[in-house]
């Protein structure tokens, strides 16, 4: 998993399963994943649960566009 696509995929799921425990899920499981030795799956986590805050945010972030 690497595009953006995919990221914001499951950030949206993880925000379906969890609601606004859905960042702090994405870093417990990336914390998981880096005990597991699944490196590339711990990097991303990151990212996910930023997308995920960003999701739940009330407000737009600054550098967000709308299509």
């Amino acid at each position: 998993m690497s595009n953006n696509t995919e990221i914001v995929r499951t950030a949206c799921l993880l925000i379906d399963e969890y609601g606004e425990m859905a960042p702090m899920g994405a870093s417990i499981r990336a914390d998981h994943l880096r005990e597991r030795g699944d490196t590339s799956g711990r990097a991303i986590g990151p990212e996910i649960a930023k997308v995920a805050e960003d999701l739940l945010a009330d407000e737009r972030p600054i550098d967000a566009q709308l299509h």
